[in-house]
């Protein structure tokens, strides 16, 4: 009976591709899970498998060349939960499935060129014979490569004629990696080194060899080469000599090296105070019970979350099975590791974008063999290939970092968590301290079970908090810091404390503008301002990347008259440098922790106390716990209401009230301060008291008088191209498709030009669409694809050159 299987690859096509699986050595490799080179179009690529039948299709179909894995890549879980992404999230299943693998298992793939077999034709002419003689020396070229030395057409001509054959291979191949472990020859091989070092030193032949060899008769083999050559005596001259001698031998061990090397030392779990312990039992009941259940832990700020995770997690592991833990930062991932690997120790795997892709792999790896049980990592960790899950954490749930932008697949990892769990049966644990209010509305509805820690542990309590209006202190500022907030870092410094700045704004400055004619230089790409960057001179773009030197002119009426308009956290170092010239400060923004490290030097400088004041965007307020800051200053409490978003007032209740946090945590007062211009808004007000429960109780009310999410879903909808026109007419007929499908006009918004009307050269337009709030993937797949069937029936001239990307879910 034939055997076909179904393909899908890393593209927008939702549909999978029918292969047919010939011969009997494709039909016992052929597995769901694995990778496959199949024919598409005119060459050769990397599909994944995600179904085998026996299903004739009523249409020909291509054979599969070859599988690339020998077991699956993918476990059953985890190819459900991209399926549930796909559906849910409305994009491509390879997009999704693309998601999940690391580097070296995934569909990145380098075009490649072969020649076909026996001699080259006669037929050809001196060029066309060079190329195809080329390849065939070579075995396989770079597409890239030969249109870069070779005419273009020469080589289509070439493919054309089927003398030349299009493939694809994994852009980074990786393979497990290796290292020696030295063992004893045989069983008597130990009793063999005593007798030889005793006779040596009878004879008194004290060679550097035979100390070592009298040193390995004292330890236990086998052993790592790692472990063994920090040993000045066991370096490998010497183990490769008593190797000759018969007694030892090398053999080369899979092994992946990821120990993180940190404090260990499981005795110094702490006890978990009455709150603490209370949800920890609620908790620790679920998992016993081996079925799925969901928790919204709220806490203050410095309660102890993280100590009933701890716990939680412990409790999983002693029942044989995995825990995952997802924080919103890479930022944080540092400080969190750190906690979790002093009880856990090597049983951590870390994953995050900032990690090598040999890193990440070996990471995945020791996951997915069971080498390591835990894995700990930012919002694509969600992925993480952890054995017999039983306990998933999302640390401070409530983050926007969680949504994932652009590409796709545009998921939202705390729901993509609460989905993997309920595949596991396991419990998934969403911690904050200013929950989401689709959280907290999903506990009101039973979803999730609230847990409380109301308090702070060992008789710490929460800072105070002073609002400063800036219309007030306008002639009392010591730069950019009005007076109150200078006199308390004065203190604190003088106490030997530390203290905080958060300004949400990258850069020197936000702008530069003419003095003259008032010009504002704008990046070419899209339509926003440049940001300056004083350090490199530079305007810079942070949507496309585009930058250029720093004007010395205005390029508008040629004056010297550009000056820098508004501030950014490079310029606020500077000015607390100047305000503050004994203290020293550390910048943490996104331009100074683009390294891989950056995030945790830049932590351990300041941890360490080697620096006195931390000047940085929104990433210092999230999670960060260090003892000595006692002083947190806002520098701008209003940047986040300049966003239009019905989200802006609890974007900036969650910074304020996170940020505020990170003072007074370990006995000590701590003190705040907010500087705004609108000191009644309910958000400060709110954050100021530390009045979660009312802020929430205030928002949910106007959310469910407009519809907004919580009380709906939210699909956006962005139409991007490079013709303004053509994006304008695919915007309004697919909106006026989306209209007819869902039957009445209300709940469609649009379309309009974006808020960015046009980025990295592409035109933007979008619409959105408020659904139901409990629909659920089939609901939301079903609308959406008689949506585009309609839209396909009447869609404009040229539309094809205009994406239409749909985002379920859209926080903005």
């Amino acid at each position: 009976m034939p055997a076909y299987a179904d393909i899908v690859f890393s593209t927008a096509v939702r549909q999978p591709f029918t292969y047919m699986l010939s011969g009997e050595e494709a039909r016992s490799e052929a597995e769901v899970g694995k990778r496959a080179w199949v024919p598409l179009r005119k060459h050769k690529a990397i599909g994944f498998i995600v179904n085998i039948h026996n299903q004739v299709p009523d249409f020909d179909t291509r054979p599969v060349v070859k599988i690339l894995d020998d077991t699956p890549v993918l476990s059953t879980e985890l190819l459900e939960l991209s399926r549930w992404i796909h559906r849910f999230y409305y994009c491509g299943w390879g997009e999704a499935i693309q998601a999940a693998l690391p580097a070296g298992l995934s569909f990145h793939s380098e075009k490649k060129l072969r020649a076909a077999g026996g001699p080259v034709p006669e037929h050809l002419d001196d060029r066309e014979s060079e190329i195809v003689k080329e390849i065939q020396k070579h075995g396989s070229y770079s597409q890239k490569e030969a249109h870069k030395r070779w005419n273009d057409e020469l080589v289509g001509r070439l493919v054309g004629q089927k003398l030349l054959e299009i493939w694809e291979e994994p852009a980074v191949k990786m393979e497990a990696r290796t290292e020696n472990m030295w063992r004893w020859r045989d069983e008597n091989a130990r009793d063999k080194a005593k007798k030889l070092v005793e006779e040596h030193e009878k004879a008194d032949k004290n060679y550097k060899w035979v100390r070592a060899l009298k040193l390995l008769t004292e330890l236990d083999l086998p052993e790592f080469q790692r472990n063994l050559t920090p040993c000045e005596l066991l370096e490998y001259y010497t183990l490769n000599r008593i190797a000759d001698e018969g007694l030892i031998r090398a053999e080369e061990v899979e092994s992946n090296n990821l120990s993180l090397r940190h404090e260990h030392d499981p005795t110094r779990l702490k006890t978990l105070n009455e709150e603490q312990e209370e949800a920890f039992e609620q908790i620790h009941t679920a998992l016993e019970s081996r079925n799925y259940a969901s928790f919204l832990l709220y806490g203050v700020t410095g309660s102890g979350k993280t100590e009933v995770y701890i716990h939680a997690l412990k409790k999983a592991l002693e029942q044989g099975r995995g825990g995952l833990v997802l924080v919103p930062e890479i930022g944080l991932t540092p400080q969190i590791v750190k906690r979790f690997y002093m009880i856990f120790g090597d049983d951590i795997a870390v994953l995050h974008s900032r990690l090598t892709n040999r890193e990440r792999y070996d990471a995945w790896r020791a996951l997915q063999q069971g080498e390591k049980r835990i894995a700990i990592g930012a919002r694509s960790a969600v992925f993480a290939p952890v054995r017999n899950l039983g306990l998933i954490v999302v640390d401070e749930e409530h983050d926007a970092s969680y949504k994932q932008k652009d590409p796709a697949p545009r998921y939202h990892g705390r729901d993509a968590a609460i989905m993997r769990a309920h595949i596991n049966d396991a419990v998934v644990v969403m911690g904050s301290a200013t929950p989401s209010m689709v959280s907290l509305q999903g506990a009101k509805k039973g979803k999730n079970t609230m847990l409380t820690l109301r308090e702070r542990p060992f008789e710490a309590t929460l800072p105070e908090v002073e609002v400063l209006d800036l219309k007030q202190y306008r002639s009392a500022m010591r730069g950019p810091i009005a007076v109150p907030l200078f006199q308390a870092i004065e203190a604190a410094l003088e106490r030997e404390e530390q203290a905080i700045l958060l300004y949400n704004r990258r850069g020197f400055s936000f702008y530069l503008q003419c003095g003259e004619c008032g010009e504002i230089p704008e990046c070419p790409n899209c339509s926003v301002s440049l940001t300056f960057h004083k350090s490199k001179k530079q305007l810079r773009c942070h949507y496309c990347g585009y930058s250029e030197r720093q004007p010395r002119r205005c390029k508008e009426c040629g004056q010297e008259a550009v000056h820098p308009k508004g501030s950014g956290t490079q310029q606020l170092e500077e000015q607390i440098a100047e305000l503050f010239t004994e203290a020293r400060t550390l910048r943490m923004d996104f331009d100074t922790t683009s390294g891989k490290n950056a995030h945790a030097d830049i932590l351990k400088t300041f941890e360490r106390k080697e620096a006195d004041i931390l000047v940085g965007t929104q990433i210092v307020g999230k999670g960060l716990d260090f003892p000595d800051v006692t002083v947190v200053g806002v520098i701008d409490a209003d940047t986040e209401l300049a966003f239009p978003s019905f989200r802006s007032g609890e974007r900036m209740f969650q910074l304020l009230s996170q940020v505020a946090g990170r003072s007074g945590r370990a006995g000590k007062e701590g003190k705040v301060y907010f500087q705004t211009w609108q000191p009644d808004h309910p958000a400060i007000q709110a954050a100021q008291k530390h009045q979660f429960n009312e802020f929430a109780h205030q928002e949910l009310a106007q959310r469910k008088m407009l519809q907004y999410p919580p009380y709906s879903r939210i699909i956006r909808f962005v139409f991007k191209g490079k013709k303004e026109g053509r994006v304008r007419r695919v915007a309004m007929a697919y909106t006026e498709s989306l209209m007819e499908t869902i039957g009445h006009p209300d709940p469609v918004l649009g379309p309009s030009p974006a808020p960015i009307s046009r980025m990295q050269n592409y035109y933007r337009w979008e619409s959105l669409v408020k659904i139901k709030p409990d629909n659920g993937a089939g609901a939301i797949e079903q609308l959406l694809d008689r949506t585009f069937e309609r839209y396909e029936k009447h869609k404009p001239r040229g539309a094809s050159s205009v994406r239409i990307n749909v985002n379920v879910d859209a926080l903005e």
